[in-house]
């Protein structure tokens, strides 16, 4: 590794650290040490764009988020610093929906009772991967073991990590590219962001529709087991409401002016997800989980990117399928269970394990 990086990680730190004290809200979303990062939304947005002191324009209102989405000067930057450059590639396997029930099936076969949610979602998307690649048990358990060392691969772009992650990442990244057959589009983007997309779609889909003082929780199961269709809602609103991206950045090409602020050449522009699709000018209740919102709100949830990259388009499906199997088994949260997130994760957010009971 670089003997300077893990001086310039500190540097970044600490400039996240030093903004964050001084009440920059964006900065504080970065630090990661509050468990409801809605009081630093809140923050964001009361002005349209703004300025953070870490040097990202920043907004986290619907109307700019979809400026900005649109603007030709701006390019979405890719989910992964170490990225193979194929965001915008499509999801090339019909078979998808089919491998993740498959894997799902074998999954749930073996995990049933008191189960931590995050590890059973986390083997059903490896395991719909290793369907798609045609890979062998040994091949599959190299698989999973490389996206396991990536883990925060989302989250360094925004946020470095400490050095001993940073180097993990870094190593998981190589070993994924590596168990990644060369025939595969977008192979490294779908393993090393797919599956933890994926993960966290799965878990916070359920997370928000099964709290424990959740009275509509049973029977959301129970619709969705009567009208399968219903799931395709359910992971819209859960886009919304909880995303595993929760924040994309887009950089400037060419000068060029958002909301009235000009960007120069080379500026980020960061869109706080997590705030844009709570905004309530767009947005019914917007606090509230709600599937059955009408079809022009879930049309105008903000998706990362283009919306239509490898990892999200495998994720998306992978976790449509856990909700049909999972419907069956009505998962509830464990009683006196406290599910909490992964630190110094500003992106993805991740629960670190939910203990739920499947029957």
């Amino acid at each position: 590794m670089d003997p300077g990086l893990p001086r310039r990680l500190q540097l970044r730190q600490g400039l996240v650290w030093l903004a964050a004290a001084q009440g920059d809200p964006y900065a504080a979303l970065l630090r990661g040490l509050d468990t409801d990062p809605r009081d630093h939304w809140q923050a964001l947005t009361r002005r349209p764009l703004s300025r953070s002191a870490t040097g990202d324009w920043v907004t986290a209102t619907h109307s700019v988020a979809k400026e900005v989405q649109r603007a030709s000067a701006l390019r979405a930057c890719p989910l992964l610093d170490a990225g193979d450059g194929a965001d915008d590639v499509p999801w090339r396997d019909p078979d998808t929906a089919r491998h993740a029930a498959r894997s799902w099936d074998r999954v749930l076969e073996r995990h049933t009772g008191e189960v931590d949610l995050v590890a059973v979602a986390h083997e059903a998307a490896v395991g719909t991967l290793a369907r798609a690649w045609a890979l062998d048990a040994l091949a599959e358990r190299r698989l999973r073991s490389a996206v396991d060392r990536s883990r925060g691969a989302l989250d360094a772009p925004f946020y470095p990590q400490n050095p001993a992650g940073t180097r993990r990442i870094a190593q998981g990244l190589i070993d994924v590219r590596h168990a990644v057959p060369a025939r595969a589009p977008a192979g490294l983007l779908v393993a090393a962001a797919g599956i933890p997309m994926a993960t966290d779609l799965l878990v916070n889909a359920v997370a928000a529709g099964t709290g424990p003082d959740d009275a509509d929780a049973a029977a959301r199961w129970k619709s969705l087991d009567a009208q399968p269709d219903r799931a395709e809602r359910v992971v819209r609103e859960t886009l919304r409401l909880a995303p595993p991206v929760q924040l994309h950045a887009a950089v400037a090409s060419t000068a060029c002016t958002v909301a009235g602020q000009r960007i120069e050449a080379g500026e980020r522009v960061v869109t706080v997800l997590g705030a844009a699709n709570r905004d309530p000018r767009v947005f019914a209740d917007p606090d509230r989980f709600d599937p059955d919102r009408p079809a022009d709100e879930l049309a105008g949830v903000l998706l990362p990117g283009s919306g239509r990259h490898s990892a999200l388009a495998f994720a998306v499906t992978v976790a449509r399928q856990g909700l049909l199997r999972l419907a069956a088994h009505r998962p509830f949260p464990v009683p006196g269970h406290v599910p909490f997130r992964r630190a110094a994760a500003p992106v993805s957010r991740s629960l670190v394990a939910y203990r739920v009971t499947v029957a």
